[in-house]
């Protein structure tokens, strides 16, 4: 098992690492594309869509996660009539909840230049229209064929997913650019999404067919299977609002105080922000199938060896990450958006420790989700989702975007990466957290420590341009890689991570760590 499991991750990843760059350099030009051709204004815009339509995707209350887990065992144990009933369950569900998301889009229609700071928009555009392709783009895909993607992920072929996507995604953008570059159509723009999202369904239901033919949704669930999902889906839906209201309501609450180009500023920020969590995420879900694997087959101490040395990993990984976005934000906007869509260099701290924050509960996040202890994280979520709503306005009318910010980061802090973490040691660890706390202190002190000596060198640049800007980057990789390696070297148990680490690489079993 621990080499099919070895496998699937490696194809997830080198599959889900293609799909990312793809995802991250189109989008970039789609970007740039606007802002040269329509204004920032249209990116706001384009923006605060996005964040409503997230918040209406709360109506799927994580189901498809709680779906995911329910198949692990079934699948694993070759219990095709188990697997055939849960699709059928779920998809009589998805049908559902593309409904309620209509339905509650349709109903938010007259409220919807009160999110608008002023009621200020473009004026060639209807406010209305545009946010009804957005409406049914997401709406629709509930209806075709959604709930086949489960069976590809609890499977661990993330990578055929990542495949139909990076096909989906070049063929969409390539058509998106033309049409705003040729005929500056945001409408057009925004109705070839509504088509992708479309197509993309009808690929992955295929593939799906082909390649697990027997699983068909039919058949009914034991009262018992759905009582646990249901459990399961209480506990995930209150931690999907607490995510929601961390990440999606930051934009409208900008929007409403501050305005469209507040909003792109910000949004133009969270890109790199999210594009980067993105790339570690190609890691995470990579791995996430087999940890569910492992939580299900093998011991808690196994569980609790493999989770130190990921959070290692990832540890190094997001600390470097944090040091390139530290030395190299400023620089880029300056060159990519001009001077009036940067931020302060405030903001710019604010959304680094938002970063790091985030990537240091990827690994936690990880073994909570795999054993299933969404429900007992319930009250912590709950805790967060209404100190950062509440957060968000006072401190967000008083001080805009880094008032947002902060809002944002006391909420993630005290709930996920303390709250949560001290959750899951207590229930699925049976252990005190203090060691996680530890290893997390030494984390971030060197992560500290090896930003502000890469920052020292990298401003020895004073120009902005392309060519500086990637002159930067090698510094920033040529100076903190040999720093990070130097810090962890000191301590025998970092030390014998490294030697794991480079024999799984030199093995070419790189994700095969004790799984």
């Amino acid at each position: 098992m621990s080499d099919s499991r070895s496998k699937n991750a490696t194809r997830n990843i080198v599959s889900g690492t293609f799909n990312k760059i793809l995802t991250l350099f189109l989008p970039f030009l789609i970007r740039t594309v606007i802002i040269r051709q329509l204004g920032a204004d249209y990116l706001g815009l384009g923006s605060l869509f996005a964040s409503i339509l997230q918040v209406l995707n709360m109506t799927e209350l994580g189901f498809s996660s709680a779906v995911v887990f329910s198949l692990y065992k079934p699948i694993a144990e070759g219990d095709t009539e188990t697997i055939c009933a849960l699709l059928s369950f779920y998809r009589k569900v998805y049908k559902i909840v593309g409904a309620v998301i209509t339905v509650l889009g349709l109903l938010l229609i007259p409220f919807l230049p009160y999110l608008i700071k002023d009621g200020e928009y473009p004026s060639d555009i209807n406010l209305y229209v545009l946010y009804l392709l957005n409406l049914f783009a997401t709406a629709v895909s509930y209806f075709a064929f959604a709930y086949k993607s489960v069976i590809l992920t609890a499977s661990q072929r993330q990578d055929l997913i990542s495949n139909i996507d990076s096909f989906s995604n070049v063929s969409k953008y390539v058509i998106q650019i033309i049409v705003l570059i040729i005929w500056k159509n945001y409408y057009l723009y925004f109705i070839w999404n509504l088509f992708f999202v479309i197509a993309n369904n009808f690929i992955v239901a295929y593939v799906t067919n082909k390649y697990y033919p027997h699983y068909q949704p039919k058949g009914t669930i034991t009262q018992a299977s759905k009582s646990e999902i249901v459990q399961k889906i209480k506990g995930i839906a209150i931690g999907k609002f607490s995510f929601v209201a961390r990440n999606s309501f930051d934009s409208i609450v900008l929007s409403m105080f501050c305005g469209l180009t507040d909003v792109a500023i910000y949004s133009n920020y969270y890109y790199v922000f999210s594009s980067i969590i993105g790339f570690i995420g190609v890691l995470v879900q990579a791995l996430t199938a087999g940890v569910g694997n492992s939580v299900a087959t093998d011991t808690v101490e196994k569980n609790y060896y493999d989770f130190r040395r990921f959070y290692f990993i990832f540890s190094m990984i997001g600390g470097f990450c944090t040091v390139c976005l530290f030395c190299l934000y400023q620089p880029f906007m300056h060159v990519w958006a001009g001077e009036e869509l940067t931020a302060s260099f405030a903001v710019m701290i604010l959304f680094c420790v938002y970063f790091y924050i985030t990537q240091m509960g990827q690994v936690r996040a990880m073994y909570s989700n795999a054993a299933g202890i969404w429900w007992e994280l319930r009250g912590i979520s709950i805790a967060e989702m209404v100190f950062n709503l509440l957060l968000n306005f006072v401190l967000g009318y008083f001080w805009g975007m880094s008032g947002i910010l902060w809002a944002t980061i006391i909420t993630a802090f005290l709930c996920s990466i303390v709250g949560f973490t001290i959750v899951t040691y207590r229930v699925y660890f049976k252990r005190n957290a203090m060691d996680y706390f530890k290893d997390s202190g030494i984390y971030v002190v060197s992560t500290v420590g090896v930003a502000l000596i890469t920052s020292q060198v990298c401003g020895l640049i004073h120009q902005d341009s392309w060519l500086f800007l990637f002159v930067k980057a090698i510094i920033c990789s040529v100076v903190s890689v040999p720093l990070f390696f130097g810090v962890f070297s000191i301590s025998p148990r970092f030390r014998d991570y490294f030697k794991s680490i480079v024999k799984n690489v030199t093995s070419k079993k790189m994700l095969k760590i004790h799984m």
